[in-house]
């Protein structure tokens, strides 16, 4: 929240302590998460969706890009050479499946005509799951002030089940993607964090562009899951070499770049989530002129944005970043909601 209110004071939309009322703080109060009140969403876009990509068409369409960028960065690295060609393997091969466990748990979030017991019971067979949804419960996000909960019933009724699955399917990610040791650890801890980061702000825009609030956390966290895919190729060329694996930094952030989304849109594809997902995913900077009507690709698009610029401490040009993005949204809309979040109460 601190690193919310530095963004927004520098575009000028923060109050000074004095200059808000009680009835003021009290009637712009949102609840504790999302820490805002639902926002009437706008209305639906007219428009017609356009057909999304194959994703594994998508991906086979760069191998070419991608061995360019090792003639480019790396002609005499015979391990970026290795990288890529692992890279270029099959689906099956490139990104892990999510754990059986986690699957049927995903299955009975989707279901609404399933009682909340059975959840509960498939969560509580495994651990690492209840960790997840205990943590994110019992965090200052959803917490509030309140007392800790224990038991996985508490947790979902505090989360929410639409907040749960996306707790699910980021776990996973993070848990069956390897690190690749040395420096890129760290590369790949920044990458997890600024995924965490956008994940309650995309819930919280989501709104003003007609996308359920849950659907864009839950994608806002896997939005650069395709980066951690590159880790984890990293991670099985050096157990495949036993040695650590050194390339040039600019040939890893050309090509972290420049496969990430498409990495991403074959990841939500593997792992089920749906055309939609695959398409928001693939298309979050926004660089594919065919999906721009869909909604989703740019709430992701806005929450990667304010959470870069929330880690560097920077002013954006909203100017530049609509028109870079070629929003639909109303501009207007996405200050409102940023508006009443930096007045509400500290």
């Amino acid at each position: 929240m601190k690193m919310l209110r530095f963004f927004l004071g520098s575009l000028g939309w923060l109050r000074r302590p004095e200059e808000s009322t009680p009835e003021t703080k009290r009637a712009l109060q949102g609840p504790a998460s999302p820490p805002l009140e639902p926002q009437a969403p706008a209305p639906a876009p007219t428009q017609q969706a356009t057909p999304v990509p194959d994703p594994l068409t998508y991906w086979h369409t760069q191998r070419d890009l991608r061995h360019q960028l090792v003639n480019k960065h790396a002609p005499n690295v015979p391990d970026a050479r290795a990288l890529v060609d692992l890279l270029d393997s099959g689906p099956d091969d490139l990104i892990r499946q999510l754990p059986a466990s986690a699957r049927e748990a995903l299955a009975l979030c989707d279901d609404t005509n399933l009682p909340r017991s059975r959840l509960v019971s498939q969560l509580s067979r495994d651990p690492s799951l209840m960790e997840a949804i205990l943590r994110t419960a019992n965090s200052s996000a959803f917490s509030s002030g309140r007392e800790p909960v224990l038991g996985m019933e508490a947790a979902l009724d505090r989360i929410g089940v639409g907040n749960a699955r996306g707790v699910i399917t980021s776990s996973c990610a993070s848990n069956l993607l390897s690190l690749p040791g040395g420096h890129y650890n760290a590369m790949a801890a920044q990458v997890w964090a600024h995924m965490i980061r956008s994940g309650p702000i995309a819930q919280c825009l989501a709104p003003a562009l007609s996308v359920n609030p849950d659907e864009a956390m839950t994608l806002a966290l896997l939005h650069d899951v395709g980066k951690l895919v590159v880790f984890d190729r990293l991670s099985v060329l050096r157990a495949t070499r036993r040695r650590s694996i050194d390339l040039p930094p600019d040939f890893v952030q050309a090509l972290l770049s420049t496969t990430h989304e498409a990495l991403g849109a074959l990841a939500a594809q593997r792992w089920q989530l749906g055309p939609r997902a695959a398409a928001a995913i693939g298309n979050h900077h926004r660089q594919l002129e065919a999906l721009h009507h869909e909604p989703l690709s740019e709430a992701l698009y806005l929450a990667n944005v304010v959470s870069h610029v929330l880690s560097r401490n920077e002013t954006v040009d909203l100017d530049e970043v609509w028109t870079q993005g070629a929003l639909s949204v109303p501009r207007p809309r996405i200050e409102a909601i940023l508006k009443r979040w930096a007045a509400e109460p500290v």
